[in-house]
């Protein structure tokens, strides 16, 4: 492994390990980096005591990375191929479905940027379990809302079409005010558990929303790629996700040792 420099690490105080939003978003841009600059071998570690993540390679990334990023973001959310959706929704007909992974098959001669980003992100969105004409199982990352009834989907395009390279710096440095805005309801500060909401959905007093930070929203969208869904005896599962007598829970892993994407992908694959 290459060795790291000061100039070489980002650390990402605006996330923090106690959060399943923010551990989702380091992953989604350490994802995002080896795509785009592999041969830079980016790694991800977090500090001991303050626990902050830290984004490393072995070789500084450009000054102007992040708009970089959000760009090519952009390109790929934009592309009239439509490789990151099927809908609005995950959940939807097997026969939609299928034919959506095959377009993100296709998608990967693109030459695109990302072009193999779709097809890891539709192995975590759901898990082809019925037969043909039946629906599929919706990834288990769908914390506080109805799975079929998410749009996740839409809001991520949403989240996306709004982002830009100094928000998402000033995100991830933790120097970002948090906004009204979507948010995926990954984040402790959205949780909304049965019909208890957060603030009251019908005032219009100004001040009442739930602030989040949508560049973390889009980051953590990614980090799924990292959790795919298949199919089992009891129908789809989620890697990462637990169970606990009639519960089901998610469980991460926090380490201080810099890993790559592939010693990633099989630490918390195995948890």
């Amino acid at each position: 492994m290459n060795k790291t420099t000061a100039e070489n690490v980002v650390t990402l105080a605006g996330l923090r390990e106690d959060n399943p939003r923010d551990f989702l978003a380091a992953l989604g841009l350490l994802r995002l980096v080896d795509l785009l600059w592999g041969e830079a071998e980016p790694s991800l570690a977090w500090a001991e005591g303050s626990h902050i993540p830290l984004l490393s390679s072995g070789s500084p990334l450009d000054v102007n990375w992040a708009d970089v990023l959000v760009k090519e973001l952009k390109s790929l959310a934009t592309d009239v191929r439509k490789p990151l959706a099927h809908g609005k929704i995950v959940k939807t007909d097997y026969t939609t479905f299928r034919n959506a992974v095959k377009n993100s098959l296709r998608f990967v001669q693109s030459g695109q940027a990302f072009a193999t980003l779709p097809q890891m992100l539709y192995a975590s969105y759901s898990s082809q379990l019925e037969e043909e004409g039946g629906g599929v199982d919706p990834s288990g990352f769908s914390f506080s809302n109805g799975q079929s009834g998410k749009k996740l989907l839409l809001d991520v395009a949403q989240l996306i079409e709004m982002l830009n390279g100094s928000e998402l710096l000033k995100s991830i440095r933790g120097e970002a005010s948090p906004v009204a805005a979507k948010s995926l309801r990954w984040n402790p500060s959205e949780f909304r558990p049965a019909a208890y909401r957060s603030h009251d959905p019908g005032s219009k007093l100004k001040g009442d929303e739930t602030k989040d930070h949508p560049a973390l929203n889009v980051l953590a969208f990614f980090g799924l790629t990292f959790f795919p869904t298949v199919p089992t005896e009891r129908g789809g599962r989620t890697a990462g996700f637990h169970r606990g007598g009639r519960n089901r829970y998610f469980q991460w892993p926090i380490w201080n040792m810099p890993l790559r994407v592939d010693e990633l992908a099989t630490l918390v694959g195995a948890r």
